[in-house]
């Protein structure tokens, strides 16, 4: 009786582990077009790192192209916007726990995010380069230059230029970095030779910090032309739609001439 009475035990306890496991594997449903309108806010993940996209100032304030883009969506929703701060490595997660209802700020399209989200038609044109110090003698213009070992890459981790440096820097001294800003700084100070990052962000700095940042590569990297999107949940079709409907009118247009994006 005893023995049976453990097995009993047993069962139930590996059912509710079970259930357990279960639970937290399901991925929580997103929020409908419906409850984002009755509660008047559109909630949009950013990584508040990636210049022009989005990021702070000195005094803390949220600014990018991104910022601008998606407070005017909410705005032609008839909605309020709150910004939800994520990291690269826990974006795609974020999103799927339904911690805000589309993801912005530099997130490229990918086959895998295809299968796993909604991704909507083209926010801006992209493609990967090589940045480094304008100061730096060594040649970087081109793949082989940086894949050497008396070359220092500096990447973060999560996205897709981690992707990129993993599949083809094989014998540089790879520098793996908290964020994005540490990635620049390693730059700037010239603790790194060079990055690999979008064209976007390159642009931005080689404009911005002069005689600091230089796009060394002549052209973008070979096989990365690439396109940034928006990125929602599977089930919210009607928000996606609503997206790429403003997307395609003027209002998109303008604010990326403003901030010299190409879409």
């Amino acid at each position: 009786m005893l023995k049976n009475n453990n097995k009993d035990r047993l069962k139930l306890v590996s059912f509710a582990m079970f259930a357990l496991v279960a639970l937290n594997t399901q991925q929580v449903q997103a929020r409908t077009w419906q409850e984002i309108q009755q509660s008047g806010v559109l909630k949009v993940g950013l990584t508040e790192d990636y210049a022009p996209m989005s990021f702070r100032t000195q005094s803390g304030k949220l600014v990018g192209f991104a910022v601008d883009m998606t407070s005017a969506l909410a705005k032609s929703l008839h909605l309020k916007v709150q910004y939800v701060k994520t990291t690269w490595p826990s974006l795609s997660q974020d999103l799927a726990d339904d911690k805000f209802d589309l993801a912005a700020g530099g997130v490229t399209r990918t086959k895998k995010r295809a299968e796993q989200f909604l991704l909507s038609d083209s926010v801006a044109k992209n493609g990967k380069i090589i940045l480094s110090n304008c100061h730096n003698k060594k040649p970087l213009s081109i793949l082989t230059d940086i894949d050497k070992p008396s070359v220092k890459v500096i990447v973060n981790p999560g996205g897709t230029n981690q992707a990129y440096v993993n599949k083809h820097i094989k014998h540089a001294d790879i520098i793996l970095t908290k964020n994005n800003f540490a990635n620049l700084q390693g730059i700037r100070d010239r603790s790194a030779d060079a990055m690999i990052t979008d064209l976007i962000e390159g642009h931005y700095y080689q404009v911005h910090e002069k005689g600091v940042f230089c796009v060394s590569s002549k052209k973008v990297l070979a096989g990365t032309s690439s396109v940034k999107v928006y990125m929602m949940k599977k089930d919210n079709n009607h928000l996606l739609k609503k997206v790429n409907n403003w997307l395609h009118g003027s209002e998109a247009s303008t604010l990326a001439q403003r901030w010299g994006i190409a879409q």
